[in-house]
């Protein structure tokens, strides 16, 4: 089975129609999308937003699609673990001085981000998406989130730099019997894989994944510091190709 993956798009459609046609050329069976399809700021990005363009195609393409950290702040959601991150339930009706205060810097808040106008349709396709999925085939079982435990939504000014920091999302992939899991969030340039000791970024298009390969980073749609990507991952061959646009 070929599994398709993409992230943050940002709602640079003219980047995702691209993306979602060399998919398409390429082949696929599944299509996943891996959040943050809204979140545009001026500040970072320099194409023109269309939020209700971006949900439309995926709601037409994609066969999983995951809450990003951009995409619970434009309906206003918490993810569910914002009680253990002390986040109150009002939050977003706070003023930006308060969370400013309450934050310590340790949570996004958006300052510069423009809130589109979306859609009924498209608000309560948003307001339903989950916060991880699976996938099963081939005896393999697969985890899809946004981001790495202890925030798999990516709401927190944190990023792991060694296999330790994200030893909880190991432990959830065991849990739930899940053999490799696949996040977006951190926008590289390719795909990062990971192991329990060390992390690659292969520069082949195509990497063979191992049975020690325990997560991949996926590249970004919205191209800015780098050309827009996204990998399909062959779960008969084990390996994994980057396509860019």
């Amino acid at each position: 089975m070929r599994i398709a993956i993409i992230t943050d798009i940002h709602e640079d459609i003219a980047s995702l129609e691209k993306m979602v046609g060399a998919i398409t050329k390429y082949g696929h069976d599944i299509l996943v999308c891996l959040g943050d399809i809204t979140g545009y700021s001026p500040v970072f990005y320099s194409h023109q937003p269309d939020a209700n363009a971006c949900i439309d195609l995926l709601r037409q393409q994609a066969d999983i699609v995951i809450a990003g950290n951009h995409d619970l702040y434009t309906i206003g959601r918490l993810p569910s673990y914002h009680e253990e991150k002390k986040l109150p339930q009002n939050w977003y009706s706070l003023s930006i001085a308060e969370r400013i205060r309450m934050s310590k810097n340790r949570v996004w808040l958006y300052q510069d981000e423009i809130i589109p106008e979306l859609s009924n349709e498209n608000r309560d396709f948003l307001k339903g998406l989950k916060e991880w999925e699976t996938l099963e085939t081939n005896h393999r079982k697969y985890l899809f989130t946004h981001f790495f435990r202890p925030d798999m939504a990516g709401i927190l000014r944190w990023f792991p730099f060694n296999s330790m920091e994200i030893a909880d999302h190991f432990r959830f992939m065991k849990k739930n019997a899940c053999d490799l899991a696949f996040v977006g969030h951190s926008h590289p340039s390719g795909p990062v894989t990971i192991n329990r000791l060390f992390w690659s970024h292969p520069n082949d298009e195509t990497v063979k994944i191992r049975k020690h390969h325990k997560a991949i980073i996926c590249p970004a749609v919205v191209g800015e510091r780098y050309p827009g990507g996204s990998i399909v991952f062959d779960s008969e061959k084990m390996e994994l190709t980057t396509l860019t646009i």
